[in-house]
């Protein structure tokens, strides 16, 4: 009984998940996009210097160096789609930013650094223009691809994105406290658990495994969003026995409340509360209560632990 209470619903319980924030290449073809991961120390340290340098040329006024920063094929793109091909191009676009705006200068903000390959990177911020003293602040948000040839970094195409509508970021950044693995362990069974963020910071994706006497029982799948329509977080579950759910989730303080729904395996309609609070960095309780199954109300269910699972030995 304990193991079917934890197995229903339990990925909307765990929240917890690894921010991996990143943005897919603009030259690749849809389908192809490459898995950003972590880029090595000193390579994300040479592409900050390589921004650094942007941002000063920038301030400066230097629409040559610049250029010089650009692989010699390289481009940018406004939030026009204003094409510039060739360091000649990049010159000139920013030469003539400079003309029409001769106090004009820049700040910028790195959200993200991610490998996209063995020689390129996908870099994602948020620019902060001022064309004057005085004069208001323009943000926007861009993205740089950036390659190394022959042991440097260099900017092969920089973008300035479309403004973002989505407005869930302050939402679902509430879910970002602690990143990995969780188990739950008792006599009855085991529970792992593994979420992770999508490369753009947008959905969280969860799998959980039920194993009981050693044995798997049961395996699930599920994905928490923002409902841009609804202007809450919610959840969408499904089990291996082919049995499915859907969460609306509330926090009040540091407790999150999950109202779930969803049917059985054999076509038996559940529902339920479950009430989510975090102890410690690595320690959360979980108990589901106001438990209705069939139109039958069934007891509340104990309180558990779940704790993060330690490290694989090395």
């Amino acid at each position: 009984m304990r193991t079917a209470i934890v197995a229903f619903g339990l990925a909307a319980a765990l929240f917890f998940l690894q921010q991996a924030i990143a943005a897919d290449p603009p030259h690749r073809p849809v389908g192809q996009s490459p898995r950003l991961t972590p880029i090595a120390p000193d390579d994300e340290k040479a592409i900050r210097q390589l921004v650094e340098a942007f941002v000063k040329s920038y301030n400066d006024h230097d629409a040559k160096a610049i250029g010089q920063l650009f692989t010699r094929d390289g481009m940018t793109s406004d939030e026009e789609d204003n094409v510039a091909r060739g360091r000649d191009a990049i010159e000139q676009v920013f030469a003539n930013v400079f003309k029409n705006h001769p106090k004009t200068q820049i700040t910028n903000e790195i959200e993200s650094i991610r490998q996209a390959g063995p020689a390129e990177a996908v870099e994602t911020g948020v620019t902060t223009v001022i064309v004057a003293p005085g004069a208001p602040a323009q943000k926007g948000r861009y993205r740089v691809i950036h390659v190394k040839r022959n042991g440097t970094w260099q900017m092969a195409s920089a973008t300035e994105l479309p403004e973002d509508t989505w407005n869930g970021g302050p939402a679902m950044k509430q879910l970002d406290g602690l990143a990995g693995d969780w188990v739950d362990e008792s006599p009855d069974g085991l529970v792992l658990s593994s979420y992770r963020w999508s490369d753009n910071h947008r959905f969280l994706y969860g799998q959980f495994t039920v194993q009981i006497g050693g044995k798997p029982a049961m395996t699930g799948t599920e994905r928490i969003a923002w409902d841009p329509l609804k202007k809450t977080i919610r959840s969408w579950i499904f089990d291996s026995e082919g049995g499915f759910g859907e969460g609306i989730w509330s926090r009040q303080g540091n407790v999150w409340t999950v109202k779930i729904a969803g049917v059985t395996r054999n076509g038996k309609t559940a529902s339920g509360t479950r009430i989510i609070t975090p102890l410690a960095k690595d320690r959360l309780t979980v108990q589901t209560v106001e438990r209705v199954v069939d139109n039958e109300k069934m007891p509340d269910g104990e309180k558990i632990l779940i704790v993060r699972r330690p490290p694989a030995p090395k």
